[in-house]
């Protein structure tokens, strides 16, 4: 069950607003605006500030409709509340938009990211970090040497001719496929004149005890370097493989397939897929470290 960038994504759960809302929003006493215009944006509760959008966009209209019958009237400044409200509902109406396209848990998702980047061990993870990208889709894939190898699942660079490595700081890099294991959705690539950056360290014997903390960085969706974290749930088997995998109770979205699973500075496992448990609803997956060590073998 693979999680990559070719399955399709639920546009559940949306949160339109009601023609209810739109129209008290409209019918707003142009005073109570006025005296709302003084506090921050951070002072403004969600509601107001959806009216005070909607307030704006009426005002432009109707400016733009009085002007059109009117070609010669008197140019009129138009006021830094306004200007600076437009600013804002530009710069977060994109991130509003594909929260309505993906159905996220959106702030607790970004919240947690952002406050895990501020660490300095997530942040240095992170430059080890890469999108994956081929024909298809994309996936996240890690470096593990300095000589450019990167790790990543096997179903995220099958059947494809063309694969390249981007790192946030570093672009982009053309990568071949050198070993891959299908049973246990592993693939090695290696990437030419690879950047200067730190490589990870996998875990030879790591524990894998129900309820430890985990973190882990992957490019869910259309985010990239999203740094998540979770708990171990436990080993479980899986048809066609010698060693149990392991769950994980954790976000996992498409994109996450190829992510490191860190604990105590090294990577435990790759991130390969999620399943569904009555326990827990959806669950991450994840192949050892161990698996990962064993296929580099072959490469080195």
């Amino acid at each position: 069950m693979n999680y990559d960038e070719k399955e399709e994504i639920n546009q559940t759960d949306k949160s339109p607003t009601t023609e209810e809302e739109a129209s008290e929003a409209e019918n707003i006493d142009s005073d109570d605006v006025v005296d709302k215009h003084e506090l921050t944006l951070e002072e403004i509760e969600q509601e107001e500030f959806h009216q005070l959008v909607l307030e704006a966009q009426r005002e432009a209209l109707e400016k733009e409709a009085f002007l059109r019958n009117n070609p010669h009237a008197r140019k009129r400044r138009v006021p830094k509340w306004i200007v600076w409200l437009m600013a804002a509902v530009l710069l977060f109406q994109p991130v509003a938009f594909i929260f309505d396209i993906y159905s996220l848990p959106a702030i607790d998702f970004l919240k947690t990211s952002a406050k895990l980047s501020k660490r300095e061990d997530i942040t240095k993870w992170k430059q080890s970090v890469a999108v994956v990208l081929t024909e298809d889709g994309k996936g996240t894939g890690f470096s593990v040497s300095p000589d450019g190898l990167v790790v990543t699942n096997n179903h995220v660079v099958e059947n494809t001719k063309q694969i390249t490595v981007s790192f946030e700081k570093h672009g982009r890099f053309s990568a071949t496929l050198v070993a891959q294991d299908s049973v246990n959705d592993l693939a090695i690539l290696q990437i030419k004149n690879p950047p200067d950056i730190p490589s990870l360290k996998l875990a030879e014997s790591p524990i894998f005890t129900p309820e430890s903390k985990v973190r882990f960085i992957g490019n869910p969706l259309n985010f990239f370097g999203i740094a998540n974290e979770g708990k171990l749930i436990g080993e479980s088997a899986w048809a066609g493989r010698e060693a149990p995998i392991i769950l994980l109770d954790a976000p996992i979205y498409r994109g996450n397939s190829g992510s490191p699973v860190f604990q105590d500075e090294e990577v435990i496992g790759v991130v390969f897929a999620i399943t569904e448990l009555d326990t827990y609803g959806k669950v991450g997956m994840f192949i050892r470290s161990n698996e990962v060590l064993e296929l580099l073998k072959e490469v080195k």
